[in-house]
This record gives structure tokens, sequence and C-alpha cells, in this order.
């Protein structure tokens, strides 16, 4: 951990045993490589927050599978591509419900979140569509 004036940096890594394929749902825990993930997490006491994560690709035993190797993904906190957290992204959906594109931006940084009005805009298009009643 590196706290700095403006930053604070988290070095972890998954002790979990074994993840499971996101394609056949076998799990594994034969390791093909590791690889270096780069997330954002809310801040704390005003500084930004990234978490350097040593995650793992793993080698799935199912032959049928579409694919060879998978990347682990640690519930709570990961999904393929991402690069926030899911927590920061749920707390950025609610300030662009709230605020929308501009003044969530604004709100956004004052908060030590560096974002955009187009990101928050894009979370607001990627929810689901509400279920209409009678």
């Amino acid at each position: 951990m590196a706290i700095e004036d403006t930053k604070v940096r988290l070095v972890m890594r998954s002790l979990a045993v074994s993840a499971a394929c996101p394609d056949c749902v076998q799990r594994s825990s034969r390791v093909h490589c590791y690889y270096q993930r780069h997330l954002t997490d809310r801040p704390v006491a005003g500084r930004r927050v990234r978490l350097d994560l040593r995650a793992r690709r793993l080698v799935c035993g199912n032959d049928r599978g579409s694919h060879r190797t998978s990347a682990e993904q640690i519930p709570a906190l990961t999904r393929r591509h991402a690069r926030r957290t899911d927590a920061l992204t749920a707390q950025l959906t609610d300030i662009a419900l709230f605020m929308g594109g501009r003044a969530g931006a604004r709100l956004s940084g004052r908060m030590a979140i560096t974002t955009g009005k187009d990101t928050l805009l894009g979370l607001i298009r990627a929810l689901a569509a509400p279920q209409s009643g009678p």
C-alpha cells in the first residue's frame, strides 16, 4: 500500500484456490500465466484509490469449451474488461441518474473521481430498460 497526497495505491492478489470458467462453469486451479490489472475504486478521505491486482489466467479443463484459458474474476470487485470496480460503477451510475452529464462530472471531480460527462451518460444508456406496467 502506498499513500500519497492525492491518491492511495493498493497492491492485491487473489487467495482463491480455483476459479470458474465463464463458459462451462467448470472450476480450474491450473494457472496459465499471471497479468497485472489496474482498477479504480471509490475514493477514501478525498484521495483517489487505485487497485493493482495480480490476476491469474487459468487453463480450462473442459476440452469441448470454446476457450482454452479464462481470466480470473473476483466476485463483487471485477468484471471482464472493466477498469473500475463494481462499487465505483454503481456510485457513478447513481450520480449520472440524479445529476446528468456535465453536473455529474463536476460533482465527481469534487469527490476525487476523475470522469467525463460522456462516461456518465454511457452508464445511463447501459442500464436495462424498466419494465412497463399495465
